[in-house]
């Protein structure tokens, strides 16, 4: 069974220390161990490293990073950010959709924000394979693995501008195999100058990329500007923002039919076609659900209207999968993330949520406790997945193996 699963997909190769692993490698074969450890949850991964110099290696290798990561895709958590009103420092917790979606009360346990000084506002404005991208109004920015409390400041994109506007998105190029953070800056009120800037991971630097203004910042009409609504959701290789038009003095604000995207392999620009509009519908805002791009709709203050592109990339593909009636006395957010049974997280308010069933058409109402209140949310899944480059990384796992070898001498 082990070798069908292994020729299925690409492993990281296991690298055996005769000395360090003999009892273990003459009950197991290699191949089994690491398609046993592929099955573990990191947090436990994470103490496994200390077993042996060759479980480090394996552990800390993309392939097996990469491996992990596709098989635990349905692990997902639930962040919670919270500003105390006393010191106005943040707070964050987590709880598990698995808990959401199958008990009446859910724990939301405590995490350690990684920066000291956690005064400053600030938003999480994406979250990728188990990365959140976090940025304040300062200019200052950092990717943080919530699992392995692994985190990296960093550089400072410095735009050409000293007060400037900005909005961001997280996503993962498979092409190149790295992590990127597009940022795109400007100045309020102008339909002019902005400037683009790319984050890899890879090189741990920022670069400038081409901005076609005039397809994305300005409309028909001189006299109104368009930017960018929210952070940028990512999905099929690609960052996608909502848009909104402003009239110069900001009286006449209206979200535009239109979405647009930029592609992380070939660093393009790309307009995408919304659904058709129906009698009495309105725009909330643009989402992911899964995999797929979703656009969420408001009827008449009585419904809400779940949009998704199913084939991405084809206007005709746009499906009305749920309409949802909303509750009595009841404010209703876009779905945050849906199941595979169909069950959708659709608010999470102070110690109460709202879980949707698609197929019974019916609502519950889990309590959330040990949250008094929140400030935002934000979903990620758990993982190996390390915000350093790959050089930093294999330093780090030498540093490990020195330290472990160490150990083991001292054992002896």
């Amino acid at each position: 069974m082990a070798s069908k699963v292994s020729n299925r997909r690409k492993r990281a190769q296991f690298p055996s220390n005769p000395m360090e692993d003999s009892n273990l490698t003459e009950i197991l074969p290699p191949e089994l161990i690491t398609e046993i450890l592929l099955r573990v949850p990191v947090k436990s991964l994470l103490k496994f490293r200390s077993v042996s110099k060759s479980w480090l290696v394996l552990i800390s290798s993309r392939q097996f990073i990469k491996n992990h990561l596709s098989l635990s895709a349905n692990n997902h958590h639930v962040l919670i950010y919270i500003q105390n009103n006393s010191d106005y420092k943040w707070n964050f917790k987590e709880c598990l959709f698995k808990s959401l979606f199958n008990d009446s009360v859910t724990e939301a346990f405590d995490l350690k924000y990684p920066i000291e000084d956690n005064s400053k506002l600030i938003d999480i404005l994406g979250s990728c394979n188990g990365l959140i991208f976090f940025a304040d109004y300062l200019g200052s920015s950092l990717l943080w693995n919530p699992t392995t409390r692994m985190h990296k400041k960093l550089p400072n994109p410095r735009p050409r501008w000293k007060n400037y506007c900005e909005d961001y998105g997280l996503g993962y190029d498979e092409l190149r195999d790295d992590y990127k953070v597009v940022g795109i800056f400007y100045i309020q009120g102008r339909s002019h100058g902005s400037e683009v800037k790319i984050y890899s991971l890879k090189s741990d630097s920022w670069t400038n990329i081409d901005y076609c203004d005039e397809e994305i910042l300005n409309t028909a009409d001189s006299g109104r500007t368009m930017k960018l609504r929210d952070f940028g959701f990512f999905a099929n290789g690609k960052l996608h923002w909502d848009t909104i038009t402003f009239s110069p003095n900001f009286d006449d604000v209206r979200k535009c039919r239109r979405m647009i995207c930029f592609d992380l392999a070939n660093e393009k620009w790309e307009k995408v076609e919304k659904p058709p509009y129906g009698v009495g519908e309105t725009d909330m805002c643009m989402g992911v659900l899964g995999s797929n791009l979703c656009v969420f709709r408001d009827y008449n203050k009585t419904q809400l209207g779940v949009w998704v592109m199913n084939g991405y990339g084809v206007k005709e593909s746009w499906i009305k999968n749920f309409t949802i009636t909303y509750p009595i006395k009841k404010d209703l957010c876009p779905p945050l993330f849906m199941s595979n049974k169909g069950e959708m997280l659709v608010a999470l308010r102070t110690i109460t949520s709202i879980m949707y069933d698609s197929k019974d058409d019916a609502f519950r109402y889990p309590h959330v406790i040990n949250c008094n209140d929140f400030h935002g949310v934000a979903i990620y899944v758990e993982s190996l997945v390390c915000p350093f480059s790959s050089e930093v990384a294999e330093k780090t796992t030498k540093q490990r193996r020195k330290k472990l070898r160490s150990k083991q001498l001292r054992n002896k």
